[in-house]
């Protein structure tokens, strides 16, 4: 029995499942992007509903 033949497809299956799979690799490129996402997206619904925009003193533009 050779070495190859050791390697059969049912012995090469952790390769893609569980913390392997293709899925799970790419979310582990970029930690904290989809904190970072939802932080940004939280801070641009309060500044377009909460803060004021004080730099229009006049309908004249400059």
């Amino acid at each position: 029995m050779t070495q190859f033949s050791l390697l059969t497809p049912s012995s090469e299956t952790w390769r893609y499942t569980g913390p392997f799979s293709r899925a799970n690799r790419f979310k582990r490129i970029f930690p904290g992007f989809g904190i970072a996402t939802v932080a940004f997206a939280g801070y641009c619904a309060y500044e377009h509903f909460f803060l004021k925009d004080d730099h229009h003193h006049g309908d004249a533009h400059h």
